[in-house]
């Protein structure tokens, strides 16, 4: 199949109606592409270009003065109009030396007839040619996807698909994975092939930020890049591309471009999609792990592939809750289709992943195949990711939470670390870190029933504020937690309360007046300082989401 399909001027003038003409000027431009054929006789209309035209011309209207005769070739040369045709006669007996320079100057191919031509029966051949040309490009286009249909349901789709590629646009294409190696058709020498695949894996964006059309990366002042990322569901899969020499991507490459990255993507989501349907064994394995099943740590070793002498790599158990609004997202894809994906992602992180998808909950167990000094700040990247990918396929009012649990280095204790991963997503509203570790007090909260200790220590320690906001409509207890929080500076719970200083000593001595004078001292002002954490989670714990605060069961009643 022939990517050939544009005329340029060095192609036109070997046309019969051009065996009298004479190129004089702009030689280096022959190679210009003509998108079609234009008689202007006066520069003023020169604003109807779109670029690209022959223009045809007797010099009628600027032939006679020097200024007009350059000010019409400039104009068509800013205009990028492909070349001039014009007509030695009465107008223009010969083209002044003044033409010529502007001409050779900016490659702008000049060329006259030295007999009269008739334009019409140019600008028809012309015209004729190259409508021709843009309906045989478009049934190759056609045939060159129906190819890329048949290729995509074969096996060995992608090498296969990279040759079929290669063959329509006839220079070297390639596709790059980040974290992987590129594959070209036809392969370059060793030395070039690892110098290609460093400057992609340095200047290839690894996640979807990019945008999904397609770009250029120069590699010299004639060759350069021309690809295009293959997206899916919000997630980056790979690059497919071409490496141009001397040559500019027109219409044709660009469709066959897009085309490929298509049928690229459909290929790849299907093998990730075959990939989590043949890992029965391993969710088994993580189902019981979900459910605290205990399980020798041999076992468990070899359900997944570990050798028994190797050294177990570090892991982090994660989980992820999501809360979407059906009516307007009714249409949106299953969440469990997002696991290919979520999986891909985290391995390109470089986590050797398991995951499940159990009602609105994904469960993350997620191995680290190298040590990393800052694991966390990859975990926090894939938090974010996650997130993106997750809101564009549900709709961006999608709640998303998260919990994480500690580092995990025995993997008969990952249900522990589930444990925490969900203690931690449990409070979510309450603490700003997703991380278990960071979690401080709430860590001890979790694990104390509501009834009745939990509720009879807040009653105990911070009662009698609650009755009494109740009873006057004051914010007692409000202001208490306030002044712990500054460390009983007076001067900066009044800022922070947006208070008088005399205001604040009222409110104190009614704090003083329900709990003694001994609330702040470092015994009382321990339980008290629990109570409030504890009163502020289960008031939270009780509303259900989107319900009336003033309607809502008081916890510690």
């Amino acid at each position: 199949m022939s990517s050939d399909w544009r005329l340029t001027i060095a192609e036109a003038i070997k046309r019969p109606l051009f065996q009298q003409s004479e190129v004089v000027a702009g030689h280096r431009g022959l190679t210009h592409p003509i998108r079609w054929v234009h008689v202007l006789e006066s520069a003023d209309t020169g604003q109807f270009l779109n670029g690209g035209e022959l223009i045809l011309s007797t010099g009628l209207g600027f032939g006679e003065a020097r200024e007009k005769r350059l000010a019409y070739l400039s104009e068509l040369i800013r205009r990028k109009a492909a070349g001039l045709c014009l007509e030695l006669g009465t107008y223009f007996p010969h083209i002044p030396d003044d033409m010529l320079d502007l001409a050779n100057h900016h490659e702008f191919p000049v060329i006259v007839f030295h007999q009269p031509v008739r334009f019409v029966d140019i600008t028809q051949d012309l015209h004729e040619h190259l409508i021709n040309r843009q309906m045989q490009a478009l049934r190759d286009l056609e045939t060159y996807s129906r190819g890329l249909q048949q290729l995509s349901l074969q096996a060995q789709g992608i090498p296969k698909l990279l040759q079929h590629f290669q063959s329509a646009v006839q220079t070297q294409v390639f596709i790059y994975s980040p974290g992987t190696a590129p594959q070209f058709v036809p392969s370059p020498p060793h030395a070039v092939q690892t110098e290609l695949a460093e400057l992609m894996r340095t200047h290839f964006p690894a996640d979807a930020a990019t945008s999904a059309s397609a770009h250029f990366f120069d590699l010299t002042e004639t060759k350069r890049i021309f690809y295009q990322p293959v997206i899916a569901m919000g997630h980056l899969l790979a690059y497919v591309g071409m490496v141009l020499y001397e040559r500019k991507a027109d219409e044709y490459l660009q469709l066959t471009l897009d085309n490929t990255v298509s049928a690229m993507a459909q290929i790849l989501m299907r093998k990730m999609f075959v990939e989590e349907q043949a890992r029965a064994t391993e969710q088994r394995l993580f189902d019981d792990l979900i459910a605290s099943r205990p399980m020798p740590e041999e076992q468990i070793r070899s359900l997944l592939g570990l050798s028994g002498t190797s050294k177990v790599p570090t892991y982090h158990a994660m989980m992820m809750s999501f809360e979407q609004k059906l009516s307007t997202h009714s249409d949106s894809l299953p969440p469990h289709d997002l696991t290919a994906v979520f999986r891909s992602l985290l391995t390109r992180l470089g986590f050797r992943t398991y995951i499940r998808c159990i009602g609105n909950r994904f469960y993350f167990l997620l191995l680290e195949k190298n040590t990393t000094p800052d694991t966390r700040r990859l975990l926090e990247k894939a938090m974010k990711e996650i997130t993106r990918i997750t809101t564009s396929i549900m709709g961006a009012d999608t709640l998303i939470s998260f919990g994480v649990g500690r580092v995990g280095r025995r993997l008969s204790e990952a249900s522990k670390h589930l444990a925490e991963a969900e203690q931690a997503l449990a409070f979510h509203h309450e603490s700003p870190s997703p991380f278990f570790s960071d979690l401080g007090l709430f860590r001890l909260l979790f694990h104390v029933p509501y009834e009745p200790v939990l509720k009879s220590f807040i009653h105990d320690y911070i009662g009698p504020l609650i009755a009494h906001d109740e009873e006057h409509g004051s914010q007692l207890v409000h202001t208490l937690r306030v002044y712990l929080n500054t460390n009983l500076s007076k001067q900066e719970a009044a800022e922070k309360l947006f208070i008088h200083r005399q205001t604040l000593y009222h409110r104190l001595e009614k704090i003083s007046e329900c709990l003694g004078d001994d609330y702040a001292t470092p015994n009382r002002r321990i339980c008290i300082e629990i109570a409030l954490r504890a009163l502020d989670w289960l008031s939270k714990e009780s509303t259900p989401v989107g319900s009336d605060s003033k309607e809502r069961e008081k916890p510690w009643h």
